[in-house]
């Protein structure tokens, strides 16, 4: 396959582009940022999640302490109506007094039970609102920690889709310089898992670990300079080293 020696470096050239290319492809898709930044919006999902089953637990609490409050109202009312018909003695011998005593003591033991369940309601409600507020300034430190980076996600998502299009360019240019049919040549074997293009150098070795028989090192030993040789088991294009 006819390609002057120019023509042969441009080949080389192109395999350095490509290689290139792939990096910072592989770069693209591989992004450290995407990782930290995907476990970091994992974490804030799941923060939400515990806030909000969390901040659940404020209204039955709410509420809770409003019956109780509605409760010892109604027991205080009762408390004060028998402690003022006792008090007053109107219209009750000594056993009813000693049954109105006994009476307002056992309201007094239930409001007294039923103030004592509503502080300890609203000690509840008011780790419920502590943490309620931890919860947002832990959410606040959160969001801006995924704000920064997505920010600098985005960043280097930019800069290399510019390395990338430049590289592009670079490949255009560089591809245009060579004949079609060993462009097509050094494609298909790309294409199948080769490399595309080795160099082999004076001694026989060839750059990527390539091994050749004795009979395709003869084959490219008698080329001209202007032609290059293809490999049978990849169809790699074989320059040599001037």
């Amino acid at each position: 396959m006819k390609a002057t020696a120019e023509e042969q470096q441009a080949l080389i050239e192109l395999a350095r582009i490509d290689g290139e290319l792939g990096k910072l492809r592989h770069l693209l898709a591989t992004l450290p940022v995407c990782e930290e930044l995907a476990a970091r919006e994992e974490k804030l999902a799941t923060h939400e999640q515990q806030t909000e089953k969390r901040a659940s637990r404020g209204a039955p609490l709410e509420q809770v302490i409003a019956d109780l409050e509605i409760r010892v109202d109604q027991l205080n009312a009762g408390i004060d109506r028998k402690q003022h018909q006792l008090d007053s003695g109107e219209g009750v011998d000594s056993r009813q007094l000693l049954v109105l005593q006994s009476e307002i003591d056992g309201l007094v033991e239930v409001r007294d039970a039923a103030e004592m369940e509503q502080l300890e309601a609203m000690e509840l409600l008011e780790q419920v609102q502590a943490d309620a507020r931890w919860d947002e300034e832990t959410r606040k430190e959160l969001d801006s920690q995924v704000a920064h980076l997505q920010s600098r996600r985005d960043s280097d998502v930019a800069q290399l889709e510019k390395d990338i299009e430049a590289t592009i360019y670079t490949r255009t240019r560089c591809a245009g310089s060579i004949p079609a049919q060993v462009i097509d040549a050094y494609e298909e074997s790309r294409s199948m898992g080769g490399t595309g293009v080795v160099v082999m150098k004076s001694d026989g070795t060839v750059d990527g670990g390539m091994d050749l028989s004795v009979v395709e090192f003869e084959a490219v030993q008698a080329l001209p300079a202007d032609e290059v040789y293809l490999t049978e088991d990849t169809g790699a294009i074989v320059v040599r080293e001037y």
